[in-house]
C-alpha cells in the first residue's frame, strides 16, 4: 500500500539523488570556486563563524531525522533504516568537516578530501537508487 509518506520519501530521494549527482559531477576547480564564493558570502555577514557551523549541523541532523522518519512511516525494515541512518550520519560528519574547512580561511580543499566528498556523493546516489527501486520491486 502506497501512503503519503511513500510519496514524500520518493520526492526526497529524487532531490537527494539530484543533489548528490550534481556534487559527484563537479570537478576540482568548480569545487574550489564554490568554496571561494561561499567564503566571500560568509564574510559579508556579521554572524560569528561558530553560529554558521551550528546552523549547518542542526539543519543536517533535522534532514537526517526527517528522512529516516518518513522511511519508517513508509514501512521500511529496521535494517534499511539503520543503513540510511549510518550513511547519512557519515555524510553529516563529512559535511561538518567540510564546512569547518571552509570556515577556516587558512586551508583549501585537498585532493584527498575532494575524493572522499566524491565517494560520499556516489554512495548517496546508490542509496537513493536503492530506496527508489525498493518501491518498484
Amino acid at each position: 500500500m502506497v501512503t503519503a509518506c511513500s510519496y514524500i520519501l520518493i520526492i526526497a530521494s529524487v532531490v537527494v539523488f539530484g543533489y548528490s549527482l550534481s556534487l559527484f559531477l563537479d570537478n576540482f576547480g568548480a569545487l574550489q570556486k564554490k568554496v571561494a564564493d561561499y567564503r566571500e558570502m560568509l564574510s559579508e555577514f556579521d554572524e560569528p563563524v561558530s553560529n554558521t557551523r551550528w546552523v549547518n549541523s542542526i539543519q543536517n541532523i533535522l534532514l537526517l531525522l526527517g528522512y529516516a522518519t518518513v522511511a519508517y512511516l513508509a514501512g521500511f525494515a529496521p535494517w534499511v533504516l539503520m543503513m540510511v541512518g549510518i550513511k547519512f550520519s557519515i555524510s553529516c560528519l563529512l559535511s561538518d568537516r567540510f564546512h569547518l574547512l571552509i570556515l577556516s580561511n587558512r586551508e583549501t580543499v585537498t585532493k584527498r578530501l575532494y575524493l572522499v566528498h566524491k565517494l560520499d556523493a556516489l554512495l548517496n546516489i546508490f542509496l537513493c537508487i536503492f530506496m527508489l527501486l525498493a518501491f518498484v520491486l
